[in-house]
């Protein structure tokens, strides 16, 4: 369970649909890489941490909280401390980057078909077709985060939730998939279509991530730090709950689906193209 936490990355390919041409073929292709190499990245990084660190048994009785800079300056010297710093440093930037333009690109296209608080702001794109509305959305959301790093047991909270708020989204799209799969409401129309292996594929996906939901939701004290609030070690639970909760309230008060579903067809797109939305482009 905790190796496949390690092969996920190929989000971020699809959140790039609808810049790239021939997405159809394109974007599937792309994913496979991202899953594949995203997961040779980790097995090897955990391979050369277990075989290069001195005292693995300090590593899994919680003695060590950084085994891997334990493991750089062991193998490489003392002198390697801050080149290592600055490496991760640049490492944490490209993932705020990635993190970033993947939200904007998400929260954006809520937003141009109306699901999304403010739509109307956020939907905005500038002169080159990016989506500026989204990334000041999700930068002003970002930095209001950066803000918990002040205190230690909040980070935790926020890195315990975040790793369950990785999977939800994927759990609750396989889920309408299958849905709409077994209603006949939705029939794929890409161009790779698995015909009935699809449908067993998507009930897998199901088990799969609601499997991971709840083992990474699931309080254990022993993952936490020493003498860790309970709110800590219920933090993927609670936080999944209250986006859920916040998510169904906001579809009970406002009913953006029912919008959508009385909106006349290209009505989206008229009113994307005032804002500098690609008509052409929208799947």
């Amino acid at each position: 369970a905790v190796a496949g936490w390690g092969f996920i990355g190929f989000d971020a390919c699809v959140s790039t649909a609808e810049e790239t041409k021939d997405a159809g073929r394109q974007v599937p292709r792309a994913m496979w890489w991202a899953l594949l190499s995203v997961g040779l990245v980790v097995i090897l990084n955990a391979m050369a941490v277990a075989l290069a660190h001195p005292s693995p048994a300090a590593v899994v009785a919680g003695e060590d909280l950084d085994p891997v800079t334990t493991a750089v300056t062991t193998a490489f010297g003392s002198w390697s401390d801050k080149p290592f710093v600055a490496v991760v440093l640049v490492g944490f930037l490209a993932c705020a980057m990635a993190s970033q333009g993947g939200a904007a690109r998400g929260v954006y296209s809520l937003a141009r078909d109306g699901g999304f608080p403010l739509s109307r702001h956020v939907r905005k794109v500038n002169r080159r077709q990016a989506p500026i509305g989204g990334l000041i959305a999700s930068t002003l959301v970002s930095c209001t985060g950066l803000l918990l790093g002040l205190n230690a047991t909040a980070i935790g909270s926020l890195i315990a939730f975040g790793t369950a708020a990785t999977f939800l989204p994927f759990f609750l799209v396989t889920l309408a998939a299958l849905i709409a799969r077994l209603r006949g409401t939705w029939v794929p129309s890409g161009h790779v279509r698995l015909g009935r292996k699809g449908t067993f594929l998507n009930v897998l996906a199901v088990l799969w991530t609601a499997f991971e939901v709840a083992n990474v939701c699931w309080p254990r004290a022993v993952l936490a730090p020493p003498g860790a609030p309970w709110y800590q070690v219920w933090a993927g639970l609670i936080g999944t709950g209250a986006v859920i909760t916040a998510g169904l309230l906001y579809l009970a008060v406002r009913k953006p689906h029912h919008a959508l579903r009385s909106a006349p067809a290209g009505e989206e797109s008229d009113a994307g193209a005032g804002t500098g939305v690609l008509a052409a482009d929208r799947p």
